[in-house]
């Protein structure tokens, strides 16, 4: 799947494919450069633990994305249990080859972009809440969300904000006096 056919995709097609993706992108950093089979094959069960979660998988998503999500968990498996990754390609139904000569699978940014993020807010430094907002906010409109947030307005209780320091993605901290 590519990012642009992302768009089509029902949100039980997004969050597996997300999921599928951020693992693949951790478990490639794993093996490429740090060498921890173990966190590895925790994100695997990640994955497993996402699959099980959205059951039954026959509604609400394609037979080619479940396949494609299975396909991707096959092939992480494959360096740490190679015999039993084998008999799972097969089931998939690759009888053509063997999944040792299988290419490892390419990370797709797109597809592990979350779609909203939880920024921490914090008052002169002390983490005082969390605001969940859409990924990809301008320090303004991040800004904005959070003097905005009733939960935050609460919190300030009549405080005046001196300055704020929005990191987009990252975290709010509001200078108060």
């Amino acid at each position: 799947m590519t990012a642009a056919s992302l768009a089509a995709a029902t949100d039980k097609e997004k969050a597996l494919l997300r999921k599928a993706h951020q693992v693949l992108r951790r478990v490639t950093h794993d093996f490429e450069t740090r060498w921890h089979f173990n966190s590895a094959t925790a994100q695997l069960m990640e994955l497993v633990n996402e699959l099980h979660a959205h059951e039954p998988l026959e509604e609400g998503m394609r037979p080619e994305i479940a396949k494609e999500v299975f396909e991707l968990l096959v092939m992480m498996l494959n360096p740490m249990a190679p015999h039993l990754a084998e008999e799972l390609w097969e089931t998939l139904g690759h009888t053509g080859g063997t999944l040792a000569r299988a290419a490892w699978p390419k990370f797709i940014p797109e597809l592990a972009a979350e779609d909203q993020v939880e920024i921490p807010v914090q008052f002169n430094g002390r983490l005082k809440g969390r605001v969940l907002v859409e990924a990809g906010l301008s320090k303004e409109e991040l800004q904005a969300r959070v003097l905005g947030d009733p939960k935050i307005t609460q919190l300030l209780n009549g405080q005046r904000v001196v300055k704020v320091v929005a990191v987009p993605d990252k975290l709010v901290n509001l200078v108060v006096q």
